[in-house]
């Protein structure tokens, strides 16, 4: 499922994102967070996230600290 169809009818609240590695995590619905399917394979163990809801949807694109995805063509884990 990506993450489009998945926040149909929910209401995002924050993510979780590394400005470090330029990557979104996790979305958060409510006090829930959910994983998205993403390539972490260069990011090094415990890397701090961190929590933003400053972010932008717009035309599918999700934006934040100059991190943008595709909600269209990005899984769920």
């Amino acid at each position: 499922m990506t993450l489009k169809e998945f926040l149909t009818d929910k209401t995002l609240t924050s993510v979780e994102i590394t400005e470090q590695y330029n990557l979104i995590f996790n979305v958060y619905v409510d006090q829930a967070g959910y994983g998205l399917d993403i390539d972490t394979s260069n990011v090094e163990a415990g890397t701090p996230l961190e929590m933003r809801q400053d972010f932008t949807l717009e035309n599918d694109i999700l934006s934040v600290a100059g991190i943008s995805i595709n909600t269209a063509e990005t899984n769920m884990l």
